[in-house]
């Protein structure tokens, strides 16, 4: 049976840990959690890390202060969590980092606001630094948006090549994107193909 490690949010962990479980998963660990807290896991035993946002910093003080503040407080453990967590991972275990879910759009054409462009950009990051730590092995990476059902992101972390993704995971990717940002969330999603 594959396991699993959710990090992140106490908001979302339980609807995403059983919504693992029903995909077959042992979990090891859920929460969030501090570097005190770390499971005592073996190396190379983390068959999938699901890495959930953590609690947004408080709001308050414009954009400038907002941005600031998910830099220095969401991003910052964010790496951290992932590079503790970065030797528990199998030769080939699926790494899903998801997004923070906003609210709202920037304008009536329904596209992302700069901030949210942004945190996708720099979780990509996340995932490339990963892969690359990993020499990419086997080792897996997707960046998820956060208004995704915990199904589908459990689906997607029980997917194993060469199996198809399913057909609905393509059509609902990221729909308020623009077409390249789509496009490029599709892709990303097409690579767990790849291997």
């Amino acid at each position: 049976m594959p396991n699993a490690l959710v990090t992140g949010s106490p908001e979302r962990v339980p609807d995403i840990t059983i919504a693992l479980k029903s995909a077959g998963f042992d979990i090891l660990s859920a929460g969030a959690i501090s570097p005190e807290d770390v499971p005592d896991l073996e190396a190379n035993s983390v068959d999938c890390y699901v890495q959930l946002p953590v609690d947004p910093p408080a709001a308050g003080g414009g954009a400038l202060r907002r941005t600031r503040d998910v830099l220095a407080h969401e991003m910052v453990s964010r790496f951290d969590a992932a590079a503790q967590f970065l030797p528990l991972l199998a030769p080939t275990a699926t790494v899903l980092l998801v997004t923070e879910d906003f609210d709202g759009l920037d304008d009536s054409a329904g596209r992302l606001d700069p901030d949210q462009k942004a945190v996708r950009t720099i979780v990509g990051v996340l995932a490339e630094a990963i892969l690359r730590d990993c020499g990419r092995s086997g080792v897996r990476t997707a960046v998820i948006a956060g208004d995704r059902a915990s199904h589908e992101i459990a689906a997607l972390a029980s997917h194993r090549p060469p199996e198809p993704l399913p057909w609905w995971l393509y059509a609902t990717v990221d729909p308020d994107l623009d077409f390249a940002d789509w496009r490029n969330s599709i892709l990303c999603l097409a690579s767990l193909r790849d291997g």
